[in-house]
Parts: structure tokens; sequence; C-alpha cells
């Protein structure tokens, strides 16, 4: 075995014996390539996370008569998914005719719009938009 220094980081050759037989030595661990191993971490960061949606958010839902089907709420799950992917923290979220604004670190619905004729809707402090 040679170590090698360059610039404070060490680098280790390690020369292995040719192989002689047809596998490992009863007791050695082969030697492997491919993906590393994923850590706790980083299944547990797979995991898709639920929505949670606000009381604010839930009772403008229920003023305008608006039921979220199962088939919305995968799509709204998987719209903050993929904003938690990309870095986005304040966002609109476009589910058909239905604006919601997510806090993605929380995964949490902050609130609800419905676009009315002739109503403007300003959304502030907003960083991404994805449609749903």
């Amino acid at each position: 075995m040679t170590v090698n220094e360059a610039r404070g980081a060490a680098t280790v050759q390690v020369r292995l014996p040719a192989a002689t037989g047809p596998g490992p030595v009863a007791g050695e661990r082969p030697i492997t390539t491919g993906p590393p191993v994923s850590t706790f971490e980083d299944e547990l960061a797979n995991v898709a996370r639920p929505v949670h949606i606000s009381r604010h958010a839930q009772n403008r839902l229920e003023r305008r008569n608006i039921d979220l089907r199962p088939d919305d709420l995968a799509r709204l799950r998987g719209a903050v998914e993929a904003l938690a992917r990309k870095g986005a923290h304040q966002s609109v979220v476009m589910l058909d005719q239905l604006a919601l604004v997510v806090n993605v670190p929380s995964a949490t619905v902050v609130t609800a719009v419905q676009p009315r004729s002739g109503k403007e809707s300003v959304f502030t402090s907003i960083d991404s938009v994805v449609i749903a």
C-alpha cells in the first residue's frame, strides 16, 4: 500500500492480488462497484410526506363548496414534492381552476383562491408556480 499526499488530502492506492479462484474466500467480503448504499436519511427523504391544509385554507374551500377529490390531493402532493426537490419555499399550485398557496418546507396549503370573473387576484412573496 502506498500513500500520496497532495494539498492536505491523502490518496491511498491499494494493490490487490490477482484473482486466482472462482470467487471470494469464505469470510471475506467481495469488492463491489455500483451505486452507493442509501442511508436512513435518504430513504426518509424519499417517503411521500402528507400535505396539510391550514384552517384558513379549509374554511375558504368550505365557503366556496370546493371539495378536493383523492386525485386532486395526489396531484397536489406530487406538485409539492416537485417544488421541494427544486428548493421552493412559498409557491402557487394551480389545480384546474383553483390556485393554492403552499408553504413548501412544511407542506401546508396556506390559502385557496378560485378566480372570479372581473376580480383580480394578486399573489405576493411567491418564489414559484406549478400547474398540476
